[in-house]
């Protein structure tokens, strides 16, 4: 019974050790107490205890990763939803979340202040060349076609608007 106690006690603190890190989805606990070494019922004994003190719940893993993914390195619901799904979070979650946190508004806006920045660094003159730059520098970052093609047409109209003003 000793040595069982002191195995939990164990995966415990790694877990809140990986979970001080920064926030972890119950399904990313469950993956690194396997490879730590630890047996599958430990594991799910830790992960009931640890969501019993909500320091693991999915939703709010989710919440904040969507956050973080917004205001950090903006990303489309396409990429943000694989990467929750790897993490092992519901779909479920996963579109409540989105719902809630990333309407089309906003990530319109995402894509349009993504090509503010990247307009700046492309290093060419053709138009063309541009758009493709910037298309593939949207897609690569989980942005739908629609949204790709309104923010693309948004950005680019004010951008000339704001080119013929200056001649």
């Amino acid at each position: 019974m000793q040595a069982n106690e002191e195995e939990k006690n164990k995966a415990m603190k790694f877990a809140m050790k990986l979970i001080g890190l920064r926030k972890r989805s119950v399904f990313e606990i469950e993956t690194r107490l396997k490879e730590k070494g630890f047996d599958r019922s430990l594991a799910q004994e830790v992960i009931a205890e640890l969501r019993k003190f909500k320091y693991l719940d999915d939703e709010s893993f989710a919440e904040s990763y969507i956050n973080d993914r917004v205001n950090f390195r903006p990303a489309g619901k396409f990429v943000i939803r694989n990467e929750l799904k790897k993490r092992g979070i519901s779909t479920d979650v996963i579109e409540n979340k989105l719902k809630e946190l990333l309407d089309s508004e906003k990530e319109l806006s995402l894509a349009e202040n993504l090509i503010r920045k990247k307009i700046k660094i492309i290093n060419s003159r053709e138009p063309q060349r541009i758009r493709n730059k910037l298309l593939y520098a949207l897609r690569s970052r989980g942005f739908s076609s629609e949204i790709i093609s309104q923010a693309l047409q948004n950005t680019l109209e004010l951008d000339e608007n704001i080119n013929s003003e200056d001649y």
